[in-house]
């Protein structure tokens, strides 16, 4: 955990450096955006309040029309904060994407030509550098979808505890969800790295397919060397990712049964709440739709966090390569070069 909190500020950091302006403004309007909700539900049990409680219809009348007025306000301020959030997380994804493949190519100018022939290298790094230039633009997605939805699941918290402070309880449920999520998503980059090897021969196979010259020498030898070679390699690598998935989806579903079993008592709790409470009708209106959407933006959290695991873990290797230095490689091959070269005197 420690070693992926430091590789994700690592990451914002490089994001904040890429465009400071649409970092600060799509960080900022995607909490703004999430509190909005929550403010929409008291705004919601104001109304009702008002309706049910002993008010004279002229004071209604005024009360309701500022609420309602208050109502399109933060409808009309989600609508602007959204399309803000998107503008700036769309224009960190191109300019992460570029920043980062030019480190790359910068970098490559300092590892030694032998590693270039060898094979374990192509097949670590290979793979990593096909990733690394999508990598930092889902980590902006799922970065902003999670802190938006965090934000919206700790105001939903506040707005449950002013009404019923035992129903925060039951969002804690949320946890097992996360670290489910994150789990997952680890196991995903391990098979993916250790599968690095296959799926960086299969993404050669799949550019060969497309050469002049393969396709060539194939027809004239009415040879299928590509496609069997390609499918021997896929079934295996779907193999190992099938065992993967039917081991986690039953983890991930008990976890999400034992979710929804809480929520369903939280929703009784809420019923059993309201019939004891005289204002319990207009209360039950806001808990209600605060806890569905409590579960919502939990399970947002979590599978943003989930992202944000598997982002991490490409990034964590390549961070890990752009901070590697190739001298010792170099000096360690460099003896072996020269003696190769070098002419025998008879």
């Amino acid at each position: 955990m420690g070693r992926e909190l430091r590789h994700l500020g690592s990451t914002l950091k490089l994001l904040y450096q890429v465009d400071r302006s649409a970092f600060i403004k799509g960080t900022t309007a995607s909490v703004l955006e999430s509190v909005a909700y929550p403010l929409m539900l008291l705004v919601v049990w104001r109304g009702l309040d008002l309706v049910l409680s002993e008010t004279k219809p002229e004071n209604l009348v005024s009360r309701g029309m500022v609420l309602l007025g208050v109502l399109f306000g933060l409808l009309a301020l989600e609508t602007v904060l959204r399309m803000v959030t998107d503008a700036a997380t769309s224009l960190l994804e191109a300019e992460s994407a570029q920043q980062v493949n030019g480190r790359i190519m910068s970098k490559m100018a300092e590892v030694p030509y032998h590693l270039f022939e060898d094979n374990d290298f192509q097949a670590r790094y290979g793979l990593l550098i096909a990733q690394a230039s999508d990598r930092p633009g889902q980590l902006v997605q799922a970065f902003i979808g999670s802190l938006s939805a965090l934000v919206a699941s700790l105001a939903i918290a506040a707005t449950l505890l002013a009404f019923a402070p035992i129903l925060v309880l039951f969002l804690l449920v949320l946890l097992p969800l996360t670290a489910a999520e994150a789990r997952y998503h680890r196991r995903v980059v391990e098979l993916q790295t250790t599968a690095s090897p296959a799926l960086f021969r299969m993404m050669y196979l799949a550019q060969r397919s497309i050469d002049a010259t393969w396709q060539r020498d194939i027809r004239v030898h009415r040879s299928t060397i590509l496609d069997d070679e390609y499918r021997l390699l896929s079934s295996r690598y779907l193999s190992d990712l099938r065992a993967l998935l039917r081991r986690y989806q039953f983890i991930r579903t008990a976890v999400g049964l034992g979710a929804a079993a809480v929520m369903t008592l939280a929703v009784g709790a809420v019923f059993w709440i309201a019939g004891r409470s005289p204002g319990g009708p207009a209360e039950a209106v806001v808990l209600l739709p605060a806890l569905v959407m409590g579960l919502s933006q939990g399970r947002s959290f979590a599978t943003g966090w989930g992202a944000i695991t598997e982002c991490l873990g490409y990034l964590a290797q390549l961070f890990d390569f752009l901070n590697r230095s190739f001298e010792e490689s170099e000096a360690a091959h460099e003896p072996t070069s020269r003696g190769a070269a070098a002419p025998t005197v008879a």
